[in-house]
């Protein structure tokens, strides 16, 4: 059964920060502007031998408006629905308010177990704490999630609920959830500039509003990360925050979200990079593109809004014309036109993730592959970037072991080959073996006189192929 515990409180009283020190890792954004958090960020843990989903949500409001916030507080109401326990954190150095006291009736409406207690308590003052025991809640716990005071009796009483909450629920039906360390089928990252609809996307194929979807730009911060089941496989979803050109990145929190997406891009099989269909290709889709290139993670080209085409015929022509045209260096990547709005050719999604994933696990035996360079040669021999004597020359070819498809050639002078002739073979290379929708990465490096680096080689490749 899925226990789910939720991280609730006003704005700025440091819920982020103890959800990172529970799940061991910095998945949420921290910062000293309120309401930096506005997804729900979940994760599943193990503490004290107990596992449940520990749930992150933006800081409740009772005087803010705005579509934004109304968003934010929707996540913070489906959280407290669809846990089974809450931790209600306060500042401990903050005067209590009304609204701190609108908050508590709130979570005491609910009718859930509610844990108390008060982050930021450096200072061990038991008056600081006294003084919201008017809640009714009892004293709280005092505990410092930035100096780790106190976390081990949060965390025996939270594992204790939950134990109780357990029983109780023993004769439900369980659940069927991925379990905990187990590799999903592929994992996708959601990229993109702002505003061209990840995050509508995410709840789309969810089939639930999981994550907070504005106009308002850059309303994604954290990297959201979900599982997903569709036919019978297993998907996790990394939805991430637009991003912006280098130069419109600031400072804080702008900063922290490009760095988060990027680590998404290391972490994905697969990026869905996602462009509005509304408008055209521009140029911050192709350095988007050339981030997931770098980080060596296959591409899906996704056009959404494809709802507010009039012919679609006549603007998926112009959209196909256009990519050809501007993704020269990568046009082994599908392309897949949806709406998010509708759910327009969704599966297809899925069903392109998986093709890639399998051309990504796909292994060339070194036999095989030194007889196809010795032919490419034949046909086209090496062209030189310099004006040496020596021609550029290949000894000896081997695929080893990578995430991302890599192939090593030993060679008599590495940097003598022209870029023209290297994208000359990769086209030879995915003509022949497909590798279609992921990158491949060439390395070349110097023979040297002692052949023992490429014994080695051949024997790992060895290895590899009965594998």
């Amino acid at each position: 059964m899925a226990l789910r515990v939720a991280l609730v409180g006003r704005p700025n009283v440091g819920k982020s920060t103890l959800f990172n020190r529970l799940i061991g890792s910095h998945a949420a954004i921290t910062a000293q502007e309120a309401g930096t958090t506005r997804d729900r960020l979940e994760r599943e843990v193990v503490l004290n031998r107990v596992r449940f989903t520990l749930v992150d949500v933006g800081g409740i409001e009772t005087t803010r408006g705005g579509k934004l916030e109304s968003d934010v507080q929707a996540q913070i109401r489906y959280a407290l629905r669809n846990s089974d326990l809450l931790i209600f954190l306060v500042d401990s150095k903050s005067e209590i308010t009304t609204d701190d006291t609108a908050v508590t009736e709130l979570l005491r409406h609910t009718q859930k177990p509610i844990i108390f207690a008060a982050n930021k308590f450096e200072s061990g003052d038991i008056s600081d704490l006294m003084n919201f025991a008017s809640f009714g809640l009892g004293v709280p716990l005092g505990i410092s999630a930035v100096q780790k005071i106190g976390l081990d009796e949060l965390i025996h009483t939270v594992t204790k609920g939950l134990r109780k909450i357990r029983r109780k629920k023993s004769t439900d039906k369980q659940e069927t959830k991925l379990p905990l360390g187990n590799k999903a089928d592929a994992v996708l990252a959601i990229i993109g500039r702002p505003n061209v609809g990840k995050s509508s996307l995410v709840n789309k194929l969810l089939g639930e509003e999981r994550v907070v979807v504005s106009d308002v730009p850059c309303t994604t911060r954290d990297v959201n990360d979900v599982i997903l089941v569709h036919e019978e496989k297993t998907f996790r979803l990394l939805d991430t925050a637009g991003m912006k050109r280098a130069g419109k990145i600031g400072r804080g929190i702008d900063r922290f979200a490009t760095g988060r997406t990027l680590n998404a891009l290391q972490e994905a099989d697969v990026a869905l990079l996602l462009m509005d269909g509304s408008e055209k290709v521009v140029a911050q889709d192709l350095h988007v593109a050339e981030k997931a290139l770098k980080a060596g993670c296959g591409i899906i080209v996704v056009v959404n809004k494809i709802d507010v085409w009039d012919d679609f015929v006549a603007e998926q022509e112009r959209w196909l014309n256009s990519l050809a045209s501007k993704f020269q260096f990568a046009k082994y990547l599908p392309v897949v036109m949806i709406s998010a709005k509708t759910g327009a050719n969704l599966k297809h999604i899925f069903l392109r993730s998986l093709d890639i994933v399998t051309e990504r696990k796909k292994y060339i035996k070194t036999p095989e592959l030194n007889r196809f360079i010795k032919k490419v040669v034949a046909e086209h021999a090496p062209n030189q970037r310099d004006n040496a004597r020596t021609p550029p020359k290949i000894y000896f070819a081997t695929q080893v072991e990578a995430t991302t498809p890599t192939f090593v050639f030993f060679v008599n002078r590495p940097h003598a080959f022209h870029f023209s002739w290297r994208r000359y073979l990769e086209n030879q290379l995915r003509e022949t073996y497909g590798f279609n929708g992921t990158p491949v990465i060439f390395e070349f490096r110097e023979r040297k006189r002692d052949p023992a680096k490429i014994e080695l080689y051949k024997k790992l490749s060895h290895n590899s192929s009965k594998k």
